[in-house]
């Protein structure tokens, strides 16, 4: 063991080395000493904090408190303390959670105490993200059931009346009728029809059957097809790599993003054609969406807050790990490149675990 001058040398490099804040209190609360990272902390100098800083202008309040001037069951009031939270004030005036400790010291110290504080303000944030990912995870799913419970209703009970409607209509067109009522039979008939049609193409919206039944890429051709019927515009799909199946929540994603950026493009680029580059990679997916419109100057049409479909591409990537790059100019065209990481075989994501439930 070292002589009392190498343990002393040793504990006074371990103070002021510390990654974790350490100060000493005296029996009045004054702060006698406080190490490197306190002042880093707290953004007062040591020179401050044991000059004019008492221990209360730095806490406010522990986390069993229950209001920040009651202070019943304070540390400083205790022996000892072995964990705790307190919000600690800085000289800027923000205020920041901190996990503490605290411990008398021995007699001879005429009171003092010692406390060790972490900042806990990342790893706050790492769960609130954390949350944050939870929350839109399961909001996204129910959202996509929402989705097909609505178009399965719309299909087989709203769509199935209007066609009982129109099978009957036409029976009683068979009939001898005078011609007025002909007439409105015929109207009937057309009405019943066109509305059979908006309630198909809404339950498509909604949830194309193909996608669950077929797969990603069959649903982004029939979307392609109604594209390029609706909107007049030139679509194109070029496919490298293995054709096959993905998760639930990854074909989902995928075809959601392509559906915002082929609706984006068919409603403000002014485009005449529209190619879409799908790439099965061996770690990922990769799929381009490039039209030749108008384009438009990316950051300033999100910083206004009218990029609410972007961000909705943006986070359903990200949901799976993936990224969404959205490349424009003025006069120049957009182009849309959408990452999404493949996962190694055997290992499941979180929405393909939430697919099952």
């Amino acid at each position: 063991m070292g002589t009392s001058s190498e343990v002393l040398s040793l504990m006074q490099s371990i103070f002021a080395n510390a990654s974790d804040a350490i100060l000493v209190i005296d029996h009045e609360g004054r702060i006698v000493k406080a190490n490197a990272a306190l002042e880093q902390m707290t953004g007062w100098t040591e020179e401050e904090l044991i000059r004019d800083k008492h221990i209360c202008e730095l806490c406010l309040g522990m986390a069993t408190c229950m209001e920040e001037t009651s202070c019943t069951d304070c540390f400083f009031k205790r022996v000892q303390m072995p964990s705790f939270e307190m919000r600690l004030r800085t000289k800027s005036g923000v205020d920041y959670p901190v996990a503490a400790s605290s411990a008398r010291l021995e007699d001879e110290s005429q009171g003092k105490l010692v406390m060790i504080l972490r900042d806990m303000s990342a790893q706050l944030r790492v769960e609130k993200e954390r949350y944050q990912y939870k929350l839109t995870n399961f909001a996204i799913q129910a959202q996509e059931e929402e989705r097909k419970r609505i178009a399965r209703e719309l299909h087989d009970g709203v769509g199935q009346a209007l066609y009982s409607i129109l099978v009957g209509l036409n029976v009683v067109r068979q009939r001898e009728l005078s011609e007025p009522v002909m007439q409105h039979v015929s109207e009937l008939v057309n009405m019943t029809s066109k509305a059979m049609e908006e309630v198909k193409r809404m339950a498509l919206e909604l949830r194309p059957s193909a996608l669950d039944d077929l797969g990603l890429l069959p649903a982004l051709r029939s979307l392609m097809k109604r594209v390029e019927k609706t909107f007049h515009i030139q679509v194109e799909l070029h496919v490298q790599g293995e054709k096959r199946r993905y998760s639930a929540a990854m074909e989902t994603a995928l075809y959601r993003i392509v559906q915002e950026a082929m609706t984006n493009t068919a409603k403000y680029a002014k485009a005449s054609h529209l190619g879409i580059m799908f790439e099965n990679r061996e770690k990922e997916i990769v799929v381009t969406i490039v039209d030749d419109g108008v384009g438009f100057e990316v950051e300033k049409t999100l910083n206004i807050g009218k990029g609410l479909g972007v961000f909705g591409m943006k986070e359903r990537a990200q949901l799976l790990g993936g990224t969404v790059d959205i490349r424009s100019a003025p006069e120049e065209g957009t182009t849309v490149i959408v990452r999404i990481p493949v996962p190694k075989e055997g290992v499941e994501d979180d929405h393909s675990r939430l697919d099952r439930r």
